[in-house]
């Protein structure tokens, strides 16, 4: 196997772990849904979004870019728990 080929294989595993991590952190956003809804709370909480974005250790990644990522995950966690609660 080459340099390429070995490298490449560890984004693949690098991958699996952010859907697997991903999914775990719906997991969770479905059960503050439920928590949220037991006391009326509304969907979106944008200073909860601020201060998620400001405690991340960015390292090497852009400030910009990582804030895309999460507008998608934000978004994508909003529409998760707006949806009606399915058994």
């Amino acid at each position: 196997m080459n340099e390429i080929e070995s490298l490449r294989e560890e984004i693949d595993l690098i991958d699996g772990e952010i859907v697997k991590l991903l999914n775990r952190r719906i997991e969770i956003v479905l059960n503050i849904r439920d928590c949220k809804n037991k006391k009326g709370l509304p969907v979106e909480d944008l200073i909860r979004e601020e201060n998620i974005i400001s405690k991340l250790n960015l390292d090497q990644l852009d400030e910009e870019f990582i804030r895309k990522i999460y507008q998608v995950i934000f978004r994508y966690s909003k529409f998760k728990q707006s949806q009606v609660n399915q058994v």
